[in-house]
């Protein structure tokens, strides 16, 4: 089973797997990690340390650490994955941005001049970050605050599907016919409808869709 800790992040520090205990000179036994800094080291850390705050980095902070009270914040965990996902190869989605060359930039590695950009270009709650060229790494002029539809449309991923003369990203498809995104992706690839009926059968329960689309 794996170990929960693996993935996790804590301020500066970013866990990537478990070390042998450290052991002390009276046979006491202490959880050590390895972790990966946000300046790109990596260093040995006690479980306790990580957990109650007494280290948050590789030491390049000592002596400027700051105390910006957002740790438990959802802005906070954004950025907390973001460097993640990009840094740490354990990170279950790592294939699809640090292994495909997905980078954030030095100035955000730190999370101040992250919240400063965030706060100063429109974040709210109901905002989720998003990269505008999806080739391109995290940084001020390639990010901005979408909704989910918006960045359901910038998926690298996204598919066009063509119908009665138009062709559209499955996102604008499902808002166009009122189908539920999920439920064209399930039609369309799972159960291998046609398009046509992908996009014109009515939903069960009584749920009805506009069948027609707008020429």
């Amino acid at each position: 089973m794996e170990d929960e800790m693996i993935g996790k992040v804590f301020d500066h520090l970013s866990v990537v797997e478990r070390l042998e205990d450290y052991v002390t000179p009276t046979g006491g036994k202490h959880k050590r990690y390895l972790c990966k800094c946000s300046c790109g080291k990596e260093t040995a850390v006690l479980k306790e340390y990580l957990t109650s705050g007494r280290q948050k980095s590789c030491g390049c902070q000592r002596g400027r650490e700051i105390t910006h009270g957002h740790t438990s914040t959802r802005i906070y965990r954004i950025w907390a994955n973001m460097v993640n996902r990009c840094t740490n190869p354990n990170n279950p989605a790592y294939h699809n941005y640090g292994g495909r060359g997905i980078t954030v930039c030095d100035e955000w590695r730190k999370f101040e001049p992250f919240l400063a950009w965030a706060e100063s270009s429109g974040y709210s709650d109901q905002l989720t970050i998003d990269r505008i060229d999806n080739e391109s790494g995290y940084y001020p002029e390639n990010c901005r605050w979408v909704n989910d539809f918006t960045q359901a449309n910038n998926k690298r991923s996204n598919r066009f599907v063509e119908y009665g003369g138009q062709s559209m990203t499955l996102a604008d498809w499902s808002r166009a016919v009122g189908i539920p995104y999920k439920t064209l992706h399930r039609r369309l690839v799972a159960s291998g409808w046609d398009v046509e009926r992908a996009l014109t059968q009515k939903l069960r329960k009584g749920k009805s869709t506009v069948c027609q689309t707008q020429n």
